[in-house]
């Protein structure tokens, strides 16, 4: 008995970690001039990276806050089905769990301190060009990857506090990005 449990251990690891490697994206740009769309394909080329690493499962199963394995914000879902929503890739609006980041993206050009912002009824992420024009891909996959997980049912506080860092779209977007960088000095 304990020899099935094992390989069937082994072979839901397996099967988990290739799910994690089929992640794609599915990107539509709209108002991005043609030489700020290759900043857009790196940004998405490296969270493919990140997500389909194995630190990335291993950081987000072991996220913890005040000793406790969780995030903010979390919809009451463990760190593992967080990590398991984002491999399907089922979004709000588009449940089916396709394996693929599904957005439109929108340049847009305001004089404020929104770097970027989505709403719940739409695929679509407005994107500042005020902060993109100046961001590293690096910096452009956190965002988008922060402003994904709001597409995937996730929030947080609108006024900064220190929880707000370790909700959801914020611990996750700037795991990606720390976790991009890695990728993006070394390719």
């Amino acid at each position: 008995m304990k020899k099935q449990w094992i390989f069937f251990f082994i072979g839901s690891l397996l099967a988990f970690n290739l799910q994690a490697s089929l992640f794609e994206a599915n990107v539509q740009m709209v108002n991005f001039p043609k030489e700020q769309e290759k900043k857009i394909v790196v940004a998405i080329q490296l969270i493919k990276k990140v997500v389909t690493s194995d630190e990335f499962k291993e950081r987000i199963i072991s996220h913890v806050i005040n000793g406790k394995k969780t995030f903010m914000d979390n919809n009451g879902f463990t760190n593992e089905e967080i990590y398991q929503k984002i491999i399907e890739g089922a979004e709000v609006l588009k449940p089916d769990k396709n394996k693929s980041m599904d957005v439109v993206l929108e340049l847009y050009n305001q004089a404020n301190n929104t770097i970027g912002y989505t709403y719940p009824h739409t695929s679509r992420i407005w994107i500042n060009s005020k902060f993109f024009n100046t961001y590293s891909p690096v910096q452009v996959a956190d965002n988008l990857f922060h402003e994904w997980m709001h597409k995937l049912g996730f929030d947080h506080e609108i006024k900064y506090s220190k929880n707000r860092n370790y909700s959801v779209p914020y611990a996750i977007g700037y795991l990606v990005e720390e976790l991009a960088r890695k990728h993006y000095l070394t390719d």
